[in-house]
């Protein structure tokens, strides 16, 4: 089974696997590539690349109606994350709640610094880096800072969790992009910035090296963050440095 997300909603193939109680992956091309296994129509895991697990998929956009659609009947293991109905209109939520959330924080990546605990630190906290250290839920987490920042409480330092990289382009890719020349497997793409590139110009050279196959060790976070950034930070707003 396979389609267009502009002829078929991606709630109605869930759905359909769901009443068929179809087992194997669903593979979702669009902006946020993601998969979702199902086990007799039950989800039982899923993600974005190798960012896997309920946090994951309740990430990933249900409303899409650009890219394309497979579903590959595969011999898949696993218990389910949890009742199907149940799982579905909590994803629904937290897609539309992500949304608002990062209409005001840009995306998890993004540092904050304020008089608020797990952020009242120098130099402040990224989002994710914050909910990791509390071990608490992201989307909460991520939703508290929002508040924080609707009410003046935390500010955004204009970093980024993701210019923590090392990348070193190959030759020819180092050659071909402005970017990739100042990386070689020892600068960090936050040495990139501070050399004077623009953060939206460093998250485009990201984004399109993950598009073009780029995989490392929590590629999937990284894109996920990139695309909410690319769709909620608008003219650099919220990618300011605070000062003092």
């Amino acid at each position: 089974m396979q389609g267009l997300l502009s002829d078929v909603p991606l709630l109605g193939v869930l759905e359909l696997i769901h009443t068929t109680r179809q087992t194997g992956v669903l593979e979702v091309q669009t902006d946020v590539p993601f998969t979702v296994a199902f086990v007799g129509g039950e989800i039982v895991s899923g993600g974005i690349l190798d960012w896997l697990g309920t946090e994951a998929i309740h990430a990933c956009p249900l409303l899409v109606d650009a890219g394309m659609f497979m579903f590959s009947p595969r011999a898949v293991t696993g218990a389910p994350l949890g009742p199907y109905g149940h799982f579905s209109t909590d994803w629904a939520r937290l897609s539309d709640e992500w949304i608002q959330v990062c209409q005001v924080i840009g995306s998890p990546s993004q540092v904050f610094e304020g008089r608020v605990p797990l952020f009242d630190v120098p130099g402040g906290r990224s989002v994710r880096s914050a909910a990791l250290s509390a071990e608490m839920p992201l989307f909460q987490v991520a939703q508290t800072v929002a508040q924080n920042v609707q009410s003046g409480a935390l500010e955004p330092r204009g970093r980024f969790e993701w210019q923590r990289l090392k990348l070193q382009p190959t030759k020819q890719r180092a050659a071909l992009h402005p970017v990739a020349r100042l990386l070689d497997g020892e600068r960090t793409l936050g040495d990139a910035v501070d050399q004077g590139t623009p953060v939206a110009d460093v998250r485009e050279y990201l984004l399109g090296e993950l598009r073009l196959g780029l995989r490392f060790s929590g590629s999937g976070w990284v894109l996920r963050d990139l695309v909410w950034e690319t769709q909620h930070l608008q003219g650099g707003e919220g990618e300011r440095v605070m000062g003092g």
